[in-house]
Parts: C-alpha cells; sequence; structure tokens
C-alpha cells in the first residue's frame, strides 16, 4: 500500500480508494489469520488508543445527521481504514530490523517520486500513464506521480525530516553515505515543487528537530547539527534568490487570485459561518464540497472543494468537538514521542525524532493546505504516527528464554544474560 497510494496520484480517485479498502482487508485478514494460528491475542495500548476512538464515534454520530448519509458512510469507511492501518503497523512491526524495512520502503518510494519527478520536470516522462491531460497544472512546477504540487511537496516533507532524523542517529556511517544522495534528491524535489506550505512546513519540522538535538543528552557531536543548520540556511538563501521563488513568494499575497493568500482568508470566512450553522456534529464527514457551496464568498472564482485549511475543513464536517479531539491527539502524540526520544537505542532515537519532524511539517503545512485529505499522504502520515507512538522494537521476534536459575551462570553468554533488559 505505501508503493501503490503514492504512485497512484495519490490516491485521490475512487478506483484508488477502493484498492485501498482492498489492501487493507487483504491485510487485516492475514493479521488475523496468522493470530489465529498461533493464538497470539495481546493487545498493544498506546496513547493514541482513547482519541482515535473518540474521532470515530464522533464521526458515525456526525453521520447519523449527515446531510448526504451516503457520502459521509464512505468516508467513515476511509476513517476507519486509517485506524486499521496504524494499529496493523503497530501489531506487526515489532522488531528492530522490521522497523528498518519499513523506513528503508519508505524512503525508497519518496526517492524513486522524486527522481522521476526531476526527470519529468525537465521534459523527459519515460511514463505516458503519468502525464495528467484531464487537468490543469501549472508550468515549471515539479508535480511527479501527482497531480498538485503541493500535495507531492506534503509527502515530500514528511519523508525528507524522516531520512534526515533516520540517517543523524538511526544509522552507522557506511549507510549514512548511501542517504546522503536520496536526501538531496528529495530536497531537490520539494523545492522545485515551489510549494510555499511544503517550504514552511519543513523548515518548521527542522526548526523541532534542531531543537530537540541540541537538548539531546545522548548527541555525540553537536558539531553535526551546527554544520545541518548552516547547509540548510545556506541553501535557503541560494534557493530563494532565484526568480521562480520569488515568483511563488510574491503570489502570497499577489498574483492569481485563485492562489494567493488573500483568496485563502476569504475563502475560510465562509468556512466559519458553515461551522456556525453546524457547531455540535458539523455538516457530515466527506460533504463539505456540498454544502460550502452555499457560503462560499463571491469572487473567488473556481467552486472550493476543500476549506485550503485541514483543521477547519474536518471541524465543518464532524463539529467543534473535534478541536478537542484535535489538540488531545497531538498532546498524547508528541508526550510518547519525547519519551521515546530519550531510548538508549539509537534507531528508536532516530525513527522518533525524523517521524515527529514529519509530523510537525505537515500539521503545520495543514493550516494551508488540505494534504490529510490526500489518502497517500494520510497514510503517510499514519504511519509516522504508528512509529513515533508505538512499542519500542525488540531485538527478535522470539527473544530466548532463560531459566532465572541459569541468568548468573558463568556458563551463559552476557548477551543472553542482558535478555530481559533488552526486551
Amino acid at each position: 500500500m505505501l508503493i501503490f497510494t503514492p504512485l497512484a496520484r495519490g490516491s485521490v480517485q475512487d478506483w484508488a480508494i477502493t484498492t485501498i479498502h482492498l489492501l487493507t482487508l487483504i491485510a487485516l485478514a492475514s493479521f488475523l489469520l496468522e493470530n489465529s494460528l498461533v493464538w497470539r491475542w495481546k493487545w498493544i495500548k498506546t496513547p493514541l488508543d482513547k482519541p482515535i476512538l473518540v474521532v470515530i464515534i464522533l464521526s458515525i454520530l456526525s453521520t447519523i445527521f449527515s446531510v448526504h448519509k451516503y457520502t459521509s458512510i464512505w468516508s467513515v469507511v476511509l476513517l476507519i481504514n486509517y485506524a486499521v492501518i496504524y494499529y496493523l503497523i503497530i501489531h506487526t512491526f515489532r522488531t528492530r530490523s522490521e522497523l528498518r524495512q519499513l523506513v528503508y520502503l519508505v524512503i525508497g518510494v519518496a526517492a524513486f517520486i522524486s527522481l522521476f519527478g526531476i526527470f519529468k520536470w525537465s521534459g523527459v516522462n519515460p511514463f505516458s500513464w503519468w502525464e495528467y491531460t484531464d487537468i490543469l497544472q501549472t508550468p515549471g512546477r515539479l508535480t511527479a506521480t501527482y497531480g498538485n504540487a503541493n500535495h507531492l511537496a506534503g509527502y515530500i516533507e514528511m519523508t525528507l525530516l524522516l531520512t534526515i532524523g533516520f540517517s543523524l542517529t538511526g544509522v552507522g556511517g557506511g549507510k549514512r553515505i548511501l542517504i546522503i544522495p536520496i536526501t538531496i534528491v528529495l530536497l531537490a524535489a520539494l523545492i522545485l515543487s515551489l510549494s510555499r506550505g511544503g517550504w514552511s512546513g519543513a523548515i518548521a519540522g527542522l526548526a523541532l528537530m534542531i531543537t530537540i538535538l541540541m537538548t539531546a543528552h545522548r548527541l555525540r557531536s553537536k558539531k553535526l547539527v551546527l554544520t545541518l543548520s548552516a547547509g540548510i540556511v545556506a541553501a535557503a538563501i541560494i534557493v530563494l534568490s532565484t526568480g521562480p521563488v520569488v515568483d511563488r513568494i510574491i503570489t502570497v499575497t499577489e498574483g492569481n487570485p485563485e492562489i494567493n493568500m488573500y483568496s485563502r482568508l476569504v475563502g475560510w470566512r465562509g468556512v466559519v459561518n458553515m461551522i456556525k450553522d453546524y457547531p455540535l456534529l458539523g455538516s457530515g464527514p466527506g460533504t463539505f464540497s456540498t454544502v460550502y457551496t452555499q457560503y462560499q464568498p463571491p469572487g473567488l472564482g473556481k467552486r472550493r472543494f476543500y476549506a485550503h485549511n485541514d483543521y477547519m475543513h474536518f471541524i465543518s464536517e464532524v463539529g467543534m468537538g473535534l478541536s478537542i479531539v484535535i489538540v488531545w491527539l497531538i498532546v498524547a502524540l508528541y508526550g510518547r514521542g519525547h519519551k521515546k526520544i530519550k531510548n538508549p537505542s539509537r534507531l528508536v532515537r532516530g525513527t522518533t525524532l525524523g517521524a515527529l519532524a514529519g509530523i510537525t511539517a505537515i500539521l503545520f503545512h495543514s493550516f494551508v493546505d488540505f494534504n490529510l485529505n490526500i489518502p497517500a499522504n494520510a497514510i503517510l502520515f499514519t504511519v509516522l504516527a504508528a512509529v513515533a507512538t508505538g512499542p519500542v522494537p525488540v531485538n527478535n521476534r522470539f527473544p530466548i528464554r532463560l531459566d532465572p536459575s541459569m541468568k548468573k551462570s558463568a556458563n551463559v553468554p552476557a548477551r543472553h544474560r542482558d535478555v530481559d533488559r533488552i526486551r
């Protein structure tokens, strides 16, 4: 699923969403079958259990009173799909080698998309099925397999920060050298997407990462962080001095009225009015594009299908109560991640640091866009949340079990005497 969803145009089309449901059902059935055969049914608790349950309950209640129940039902199904993916990762990726495989897969897919995007941006596209003639795309912006450069930026910024965190503290020197060119390719793709929200989100995630690293007691050399910071500042100065980037920055307040910040502010006034009319349970999950037509202020031109602010979008659909749950989710997520960053394992620290930074980036980006409405990006966000809040992985799937009387025996290797501590 992690390979398919970003390659299928971000999985925004109905056939792609149907494929996501099928893949999740297959994965869930396989998981249940395996656990039935070995009779292993231990539930792994996470700090997100209660807020996830409350979100699902609120969404179901909102669906009951939805202005369009059919649309809401399928939106709730997709939400439950994300929850299933979260718990499958929590219960399946239990060892350190499995966690590495998961991270390498995410990084590898993003590296392919970025490299292909650079070729496509330069006019070389060997794959005609990734030429989307049915939608209007802004010339000069890198979109790769996505239809929207901002959504590609959302996917890349999450993976870029995961890669940086993983390379800083999660891998050794030899493998770190291999990750350096991948990081450069991801950064190039993010820059060429010309996504202001993507740049801002990445900067916010990097700021969190640098702050954590500079205050971490286990960081061996802070010179590496200072070097990284200087390199980022230098790259930012070079990028900001280029013509296309300057043009994109100017469109924050000027230029095309459909993409500047002023149009978003005008559009948000309509969303606020919509929330006022549906304060308790919202208009129903997935109904924003239908209901907002009554609230869209004049002068925006095109019809708005999204609020260009994920928080306002979801609250307008599910109700004001969701705002409390969103804060609950964020606090629980960062609280658990902060504890895992203190773990003695370099792998745990690296993956958790990268996951938290990627989550920060997309949460920041979501203030001005709708990345979490894009299934591929929402699934990657779910994966990062599972990495940040999941249990600390063990060294082996089936750790060696010793008789307590043997643990102090001189004939027992030291690594076996430490089995309980490792677990």
